[in-house]
């Protein structure tokens, strides 16, 4: 089953962290994985990915952050081959082609900025992204920093934010919906203040209607919080087989009746334009 995984675990400097992102490679079973939020220093990104994907490939937009990598992005190249096409501070854009079933699809990791303002540039970048994958199999998903409907937040405001109506024009241009998922609901919590805390959907995994059509048993799974505030989100996009070449079939009773070969041969005795080796074939009898 092809798996893909991405997950804010803020800061992946610390061994613990990078122990939890190696489980959670190999429970999954894990192609593809991007970590958001890393803070690892562009300097240290080597030491810290060649520990943490061990022999897998890596790559990252930390020579475009200015504090701290975003966005890191590892993949097992037995399996898959990985194109970027373009990146910027808040999303990477790539294209992910499976060595076995050959299958190309088109991916975006995003770790939206937290000012609203800020994010209008990654909107802007996705509508524009759209152009290239609107034919395509396309996946976006992360960290949005912003919820999308009034159910994704529990004691947040009542009224859509400029936020949210921004976040939801940019889905409704890119024409994306969200994969149907499984686990939680909420993938965010912020530790409780006097006994109030905050809940919100803020992570996503969406594609595009090639998608749906292409995997139509695709499905996002949102595990439990680990040594994050955000949970793990996983999409699994079903066994990858191989078409089979159809085999020409007809009905066999129609051999037993008396007009079949007289109609065959009539067929075939007729005269054709084309090249020497077409008319060759039409000059054929059973």
């Amino acid at each position: 089953m092809d798996s893909i995984a991405v997950w804010n675990v803020r800061g992946l400097n610390q061994p613990l962290k990078q122990n939890e992102v190696r489980i959670l490679m190999s429970e999954n079973k894990l192609a593809v994985c991007a970590i958001l939020e890393s803070h690892v220093d562009i300097m240290k990104l080597d030491k810290v990915c060649k520990g943490v994907f061990r022999n897998w490939s890596w790559t990252s937009n930390g020579s475009l952050c200015d504090r701290g990598t975003r966005i890191i992005l590892g993949w097992n190249a037995d399996d898959v081959d990985v194109m970027v096409l373009s990146q910027t501070d808040q999303v990477i854009h790539v294209q992910l082609r499976y060595k076995v079933c050959m299958k190309v699809l088109f991916c975006s990791f995003v770790y939206a900025k937290n000012n609203y303002q800020d994010r209008r540039g990654l909107w802007d970048n996705l509508c524009k992204h759209k152009g290239l994958c609107h034919d395509k199999p396309w996946v976006v998903m992360g960290d949005f920093n912003s919820s999308l409907h009034h159910e994704d937040s529990i004691c947040g405001s009542s009224t859509q934010t400029i936020s949210m109506r921004e976040f939801y024009d940019c889905v409704q241009a890119t024409e994306l919906v969200d994969i149907m998922g499984h686990g939680l609901h909420f993938t965010w919590n912020q530790k409780p203040k006097e006994g109030i805390g905050l809940m919100k959907k803020i992570d996503r995994v969406m594609g595009n209607m090639k998608f749906l059509e292409t995997c139509p048993d695709a499905f996002a799974i949102y595990h439990t919080f680990r040594v994050s505030d955000h949970t793990p989100c996983i999409l699994k996009m079903g066994k990858s087989t191989k078409a089979k070449p159809k085999p020409f079939k007809f009905a066999n009773f129609i051999t037993s009746k008396p007009e079949f070969r007289s109609s065959v041969e009539q067929e075939w005795g007729k005269r054709l334009g084309g090249w020497l080796c077409i008319r060759s074939l039409t000059n054929s009898r059973i």
